[in-house]
Formats: structure tokens, C-alpha cells, sequence
């Protein structure tokens, strides 16, 4: 099958760590014997990189990428006008002339997010191919709907064929703005084992000079509010012989003698960060099927996240601990009463481990292409 994926969410040399679930999901397609093509917009606005960081790679690329630059115009409400819309017309008419300068060929689009759906409907539904649109957050849904009125929202969203939603929380999000129930599919988002899985813990705090003497906490995601570096920090703060592993970047400002490590890596080193830890954890407010779990699941760590739907349908008991994601004491009591009993991280550790292998990247790329398959003519 031939399949075009709209998304401004994909990895380039400039961001490697952008959008790299979409780019694994993009090479599963393409190991499965798929044609695949991707359409990524980039910003005009997007400053290249200087120095080491502008020879770093985000992986072997499998599919044919073409990445015309777009404006941008954010999305700040202005009485009725959202101006994100702005920026859609420029995206819709880069995908629309990508496709047609190219010649490109393909029986079926997927966008990576509902933006990128609708961008494709607004662009390219005059060629009658079938579009499925993949959605990850509850956030989106719904912010989206206030950028149309409803009406044209509605037209928009029934000419998209099929839905994959990462977690039950997601499906009901999209029949309460109007989808069809019969045209969502439940796909959680899954993991490379191939990538991912437990590396000798020793080995891997050598390589990357971590001390050998600690337990080590890591985080890994955005540095925002809603997912909660700072109330790990402030949980960490005064747990004796604990250092903390912060991967990501964003605006949080996280100062401490307990940090030992704090930065964006590259895709092919978060598996020896998480590795080198002794456990993950996670106090965000809101996911749809988080990445970052699943990938520490299979690296064999036991999880401190949040007690929300969304986190819940990912974690057993048996190896996570879930709190009140905005309590730094519940934070603090979860990590202390976990991280210094050997034999429960090694227990729970294990646990996560056999219970990661529900996320298979490779067969949830195989579902996601059972999904849209009857609908190629």
C-alpha cells in the first residue's frame, strides 16, 4: 500500500528529538513492505542549529520525506479569529503543491494528529483518497474545535474515513465532538524492543559519567507545568544518597545539586539514560498514551505517574505506583517507600518489563494497516 503521512511533527537534523514517534511508527510502515511518503512542514521561523548539535541525525530514514517550508502564525485567539488558521492555509497550500510538483502517488493519507487531518482534508479530499487521522491528545480535540465554527467543523471532521485513538479516553473525546463510534479504532502507542530494553545499569552510568553510588531518578518529557518536572524536583530534594536524571528541555527552570544530568539526547541514547536509572517517574496532568512510560517499561523501570484515566489504562499495580500527579508529597512518599527496598525494584522492575511487551510498535503498525486497508480501492 501506498500511503502519504501529513505531520508537522516529524524529526529533522535540526530537532532530532521532534516527533520521534511518528518517525518509528513512520519505518514499522516501511519494514512491513509499504510504499511511504511523508509531507513535514517546517516553519520559516525555525533557526537552524550551530556547532555539534547540527551533526546530530535522528536515525536511518526509510521513507521519501519532503519538509516545504511554511509560515506560522501561532494560535492566539483575536475575538472570533483564531490565528492558527492563518498558518493552516499556508500548510494546506504547501501539502496541496508538494503533491502536485511531485507527482506523488499514494491510496490512502494518514495525519499524524488532527491538525494534520484536517490539513490533509482542506488540501487534497478533492482527490477522493480515503484519510485516517491518528489522535494522542485530549487537549487537541477539543482546542480544535474552537478554531471553526461548528458547522464547518463538523463538514471537516466527515470527510475523514477513520480514527486511531491511542487510549478509550481518546475515543470518547472524539465521539463528544461528532465522530462516528463505528470509525474509531483503540491503537495505544507502543515501543521498539528492538531499541529499547534493560542495558547493564553499571555499564551504562560509566558511559555517560553517572555517579555509581546513588539511586537515580529519571524523568523524561517536556519541561512544563503539566508534566511536572519541578514537583519531581522539590519530591527528590530531601530523599538522602538520590540524584535525579532530567531528558527533555522546555521552560522550567530546574536548578539543584541533585541534578545529574539535565538535556535533550538523542533518540538512540534515551534507552542508556533510562538504563543507568532506578526509577521513572512521571507526574503529568494529562496524556493521551504516554511514550515515554512504555519505553521505560521496557527498559525494565518501575513507574511513579499519575492516577488519571489515561495513565491508568498503561499501568498494573504490579509495577507502578500511581499519585495525585499535583501532591509533591505523594511523590516524595512513592519514591521513598520504592526506591531503597532492592528486592520491590527489581520485582516491580521485572513486571514492567513482561507487561511492556503489550506495546509492540511492530504489531501496532500492523493494526493501524488492517484499519485503513478496506477502505483502498
Amino acid at each position: 500500500m501506498r500511503i502519504l503521512i501529513i505531520s508537522n511533527n516529524y524529526p529533522s537534523e535540526e530537532a532530532p528529538t521532534y516527533g520521534v514517534f511518528v518517525y518509528n511508527l513512520v519505518q514499522q510502515f516501511v519494514k512491513l513492505g509499504h510504499e511511504i511518503t511523508v509531507i513535514a512542514p517546517r516553519t520559516i521561523w525555525k533557526k537552524p542549529l550551530i556547532g555539534q548539535r547540527a551533526k546530530q541525525n535522528y536515525g536511518e530514514e526509510l521513507a521519501t520525506i519532503y519538509r516545504p517550508y511554511v509560515v506560522s502564525a501561532s494560535n492566539k485567539q483575536i475575538f472570533n479569529f483564531n490565528t492558527h488558521l492563518i498558518g493552516e492555509k499556508f500548510m494546506v497550500k504547501a501539502v496541496r503543491e508538494t503533491v502536485k510538483k511531485e507527482n506523488l502517488q499514494f491510496d490512502v493519507v494518514y495525519g499524524h494528529f488532527l491538525v494534520n487531518g484536517i490539513i490533509a482534508v482542506k488540501a487534497l479530499s478533492y482527490l477522493g483518497k480515503p484519510i485516517f487521522v491518528a489522535e494522542g491528545e485530549l487537549k487537541n480535540i477539543n482546542l480544535r474545535k474552537t478554531y471553526y465554527k461548528d458547522s464547518d467543523y463538523q463538514k471537516l471532521i466527515s470527510k475523514i474515513e477513520g480514527f486511531i485513538a491511542v487510549s478509550p479516553q481518546i475515543k470518547d473525546n472524539l465521539i463528544e465532538v461528532g465522530v462516528n463510534s463505528d470509525k474509531i479504532t483503540i491503537s495505544p502507542n507502543a515501543v521498539d524492543f528492538n531499541q529499547f530494553f534493560k542495558r547493564d545499569k553499571v555499564e551504562m552510568r560509566m558511559k555517560h559519567k553517572l555517579p555509581l553510588d546513588k539511586k537515580l531518578v529519571i524523568f523524561v518529557g517536556r519541561f512544563v507545568h503539566d508534566k511536572g518536572p519541578s514537583r519531581v524536583l522539590k519530591a527528590v530534594e530531601n530523599i538522602d544518597n538520590t540524584e535525579i536524571i532530567f531528558i527533555g528541555g522546555g521552560s522550567d527552570e530546574l536548578i539543584s545539586d541533585k541534578i545529574v544530568f539535565k538535556d535533550k539526547v538523542p533518540t538512540n541514547e534515551v534507552h542508556e539514560y533510562l538504563s543507568a536509572a532506578d526509577i521513572f517517574v512521571l507526574p503529568t496532568l494529562h496524556e493521551g498514551s504516554c511514550n515515554a512510560i512504555v519505553e521505560a517499561m521496557a527498559c525494565g523501570l518501575p513507574i511513579i505517574s499519575s492516577d488519571i484515566p489515561e495513565i491508568r489504562f498503561q499501568c498494573e499495580p504490579e509495577f507502578s505506583i500511581l499519585v495525585n500527579p499535583l501532591s509533591v508529597e505523594a511523590i516524595n512518599e512513592a519514591l521513598s517507600n520504592t526506591l531503597f527496598n532492592d528486592e520491590k525494584l527489581m520485582e516491580m522492575g521485572v513486571n514492567a518489563m513482561k507487561y511492556s511487551k503489550k506495546f509492540d510498535i511492530t504489531q501496532r503498525a500492523k493494526n493501524i494497516i488492517n484499519f485503513m486497508l478496506p477502505s483502498v480501492k
